[in-house]
C-alpha cells in the first residue's frame, strides 16, 4: 500500500517544515502580492535546496550499499590513515 502524504512528509522533516512555511504563506493576511511572491520565492528555493541534498544523499547510500553487496568486507576501512603521503622534494 502506497504511503500518504503525511508519512512521507514525516519521512523528512526538513521538507516538511518547507511545506508548512509555504502552507503559511497562503493562509497569511498579507496584503501586497509583491510579497507574496518574494516570500514564495524564497520559500520554493529553500524546497529545491532541500529536495536535492535528500535526492543526493539517497544516491550516495543506494550505491554505497550496492558496492558493500557486490564487494563484501574488501570496502571495510582499515583506520585512519596516517601519511600524509611524500613531498615531491623528498622523492
Amino acid at each position: 500500500m502506497p504511503k500518504t502524504l503525511e508519512e512521507r512528509l514525516n519521512a523528512h522533516p526538513e521538507l516538511k517544515s518547507h511545506i508548512i512555511s509555504l502552507l503559511d504563506i497562503a493562509e497569511s493576511d498579507i496584503e501586497k502580492a509583491d510579497d507574496v511572491e518574494l516570500l514564495t520565492v524564497e520559500s520554493l528555493h529553500g524546497v529545491g535546496q532541500q529536495v536535492i541534498e535528500q535526492w543526493a544523499e539517497q544516491q550516495a547510500q543506494k550505491k554505497s550499499d550496492i558496492a558493500k553487496n557486490q564487494h563484501g568486507s574488501e570496502l571495510a576501512g582499515k583506520g585512519k590513515k596516517n601519511s600524509h603521503g611524500q613531498r615531491h622534494w623528498e622523492k
